[in-house]
């Protein structure tokens, strides 16, 4: 009885047959497949949206401090500062005609080195009444400095321990306290460092291309300098990515058709004369340099950043030059890069990136007041 019970137990087991196996299999691998797919497209998605938030930031970081300096410009300057004549150097690509690469623009920014030690009375500046600072690290002999502003003047020799000689007496009435701000006055050129640029490569790294910023003054050790022709510019990368700059501006007593080509802290109308302040108003294809047209006369400046990620496309579509997609290029004002002559333009190798398009007008605080 015992063994016929047996085997009544072992005939009731059941197992899978071979259609129910392959059929369970069939389902694991389906679920399998939308669930990579799944996990693919997301894994897409989220890189293509850090390149795209990369690529916007790099843009923001370029506007600040190219707008934080124009709006800065000329402050505490009452002559010229090393290669920068005036406040704002403009320098079109290509002055008179269609851009065919990024602008440039010089820049005289003050820079914070030292508060004064202790007061001081006009006059003063010599070398048996030097100027007392907290610190005089940051100067050197023909340093163009300003005091709390107002007063400008060349460092003739290099500093004595924390004490200042000036090229020139400070006279009466001049007295300032003790704290007052000592700047150094330097001219900073803001250009785009491009692939097979001089010495872009070593300033942009892996990054290219850049925006650099380059400035007037003695070579910092492991700096370089921006054009690679030597000299005192010591220039960095301040934001990858950047490929084009485009810059335009609006001046006040530029035109001697409006008002008499007197300043009348209102924007010249350019053109037409419509007492309307418009687009059109601001001018990009300038040297600034010829009356009634120059430096001096700007009040606004329009700045156009475009960025560009700095890697090829790993996203939907993997763009590449075989995958390109019939996105064109991103004209700004003058410069359209599939126009003939535009620097290493390919189409090919254009489309593989994304690109995002900043723009800001900036008042210039310190000229023409």
């Amino acid at each position: 009885m015992r063994h016929s019970k047996s085997n009544k137990i072992i005939n009731k087991q059941e197992g899978f047959t071979l259609t129910e196996l392959l059929v369970g299999i069939t389902i694991s691998v389906v679920v399998s497949a939308a669930a990579m797919t799944a996990l693919t497209t997301t894994t897409k998605a989220t890189r293509v949206n850090d390149q795209t938030a990369q690529t916007q930031q790099n843009a923001r970081v370029a506007m600040e401090l190219l707008s934080h300096d124009i709006k800065m410009a000329g402050y505490g300057m009452t002559g010229p500062v090393a290669n920068c004549p005036s406040a704002i150097v403009p320098a079109d690509n290509t002055v008179g005609g269609p851009d065919t690469g990024p602008d440039s623009v010089s820049l005289v920014i003050p820079t914070v080195v030292s508060p004064l030690a202790s007061a001081v009375t006009a006059p003063f500046g010599a070398s048996t009444t030097p100027l007392p600072l907290v610190s005089a690290t940051g100067f050197s002999a023909n340093s163009v400095i300003s005091i709390g502003g107002v007063i400008s003047a060349t460092v003739a020799a290099p500093p004595s321990g924390n004490n200042l000689t000036l090229g020139a007496i400070v006279g009466a009435p001049a007295t300032f306290p003790a704290a007052t701000p000592v700047y150094v006055l330097r001219c900073v050129t803001y250009q785009v460092m491009q692939t097979g640029g001089a010495n872009a490569a070593a300033i942009c790294g892996a990054n290219l291309p850049c925006l650099a910023r380059g400035m007037d003054a003695p070579l910092v050790a492991g700096k370089l300098d921006c054009n690679g022709v030597g000299g005192a510019t010591a220039c960095v990368s301040i934001s990858e990515g950047i490929e084009d700059l485009q810059l335009a501006y609006a001046c006040d007593g530029c035109n001697a058709g409006v008002n008499g080509g007197i300043a009348d802290y209102a924007v010249d109308d350019q053109g037409a004369i419509n007492n309307t302040f418009e687009a059109t108003d601001f001018v990009s294809n300038n040297t600034w340099t010829t009356a009634p047209m120059t430096a001096d006369t700007i009040r606004l400046v329009s700045i156009n950043i475009v960025a560009r990620e700095t890697r090829v496309e790993q996203g939907f579509g993997e763009r590449n030059a075989t995958l390109a997609n019939t996105t064109g290029p991103v004209v700004v004002l003058d410069h359209n890069p599939s126009t003939p002559g535009d620097a290493g333009y390919s189409l090919a190798t254009y489309q593989q990136f994304r690109r995002r398009l900043v723009t800001r007008t900036v008042e210039v605080r310190n000229i023409g007041l």
